[in-house]
This record gives C-alpha cells, structure tokens and sequence, in this order.
C-alpha cells in the first residue's frame, strides 16, 4: 500500500515524471549567465549545424532538475558543482517532434515517444571559471550578449528559435 502511495505522490507532484509517462522526454536547457556582467555562455553542438544554443541535458528518471542541471554542466563543460550557482528552473512546455514520433522510446512511459518536455534553468558562473568542453557534446563556446544571441538564433531550427524565445522570455523577462 505504501509503495502505491509513494507513485500517486510521484505523480502528483513530479511533473518530469508525468511527461515521462505520457511519452515526453524531459530535458532541461541551461541558460548560463556571467557572474560579472550581462552575457551568456553559449555552446556550438558538437552534432550541430553551426548552430549557437544554451547547453541542454536529458532528466533521467528520479533526478530532479536542478540535479540535471549540475549534470549537464559537468558533463558537457567540465564545470563543477562548487562553481555553479543555481538560480531557478522554470516549465517552458512540450514540443512534439513529428519525425521522431514513436521512433525510440522514453524509459518508464506508457507510449511511444511523442516529443520533449522542456525546463529552463538559470545558472550563474564566474567568467574566469575554466571550461573544458567535452569533444563528444560541444564543439566550442563563447559568451554572448542577448543581441549577440539574438544575431545567432537564425542559425538554430525553428523549434529551437521558439524555445529560446520561451526561455529568455521566463527567466530574465526578456524579448530576444
């Protein structure tokens, strides 16, 4: 009986994991602000199409946002924990992607995948913190103001334009 009431609370209150459930892998895309000035530390994906963009993570299950958010900026950028200051995360909604649409599945879901669930995080790092981009995630890095950022976002898709509009809009109440 416990363990039923332990998955209702899950439910109830984990939004990753009823997107999970419903066939939306969560992610969460990182908005990394300089601890010194109004600039943001954008990455070209190593996959990517020259492309500038936040770092991005998947939320694997029972890891909460903040947890991936630490991952991700471990993994993709060699920055630690203790040079991190995390700020806040907020919901920026579900896109489907159609030409993924049941193409692999989502771990503990009831449905084929449907899209991804995403959340922003705000981060704040020193500018003088070392990065190490890890070659397999990121190709290069560099910090940006947001009209820097703005001149780049023709180089994402239109999906990732409308989730970095999103972002900014939600974390810093700012138009891009």
């Amino acid at each position: 009986m416990l363990d039923w009431i332990k998955v209702a609370g899950k439910l109830a209150y984990d939004r990753p994991t009823r997107e999970r459930l419903l066939g939306y892998r969560p992610v969460v895309i990182c908005l990394i602000q300089s601890l010194q000035r109004d600039v943001f530390l954008m990455v070209k994906p190593a996959a990517g199409r020259g492309a500038w963009m936040p770092p991005q993570e998947g939320i694997p299950p029972n890891v909460s946002v903040e947890q991936a958010t630490s991952q991700c900026m471990d993994v993709e950028l060699g920055i630690g924990k203790r040079q991190l200051h995390f700020r806040r995360s907020v919901w920026l909604g579900r896109k489907a992607i159609p030409e993924r649409e049941g193409s692999r599945d989502v771990e503990f879901s009831v449905r084929p995948m449907q899209g991804k669930a995403y959340y922003g995080a705000l981060i704040k790092v020193s500018e003088d913190t070392p990065i190490v981009c890890n070659p397999a995630e990121v190709a290069d890095h560099r910090w940006m103001t947001v009209d820097e950022v703005r001149q780049q976002l023709p180089s994402n898709s239109i999906r990732k334009q409308q989730l970095l509009h999103v972002l900014f809009a939600k974390l810093l109440q700012t138009e891009l």
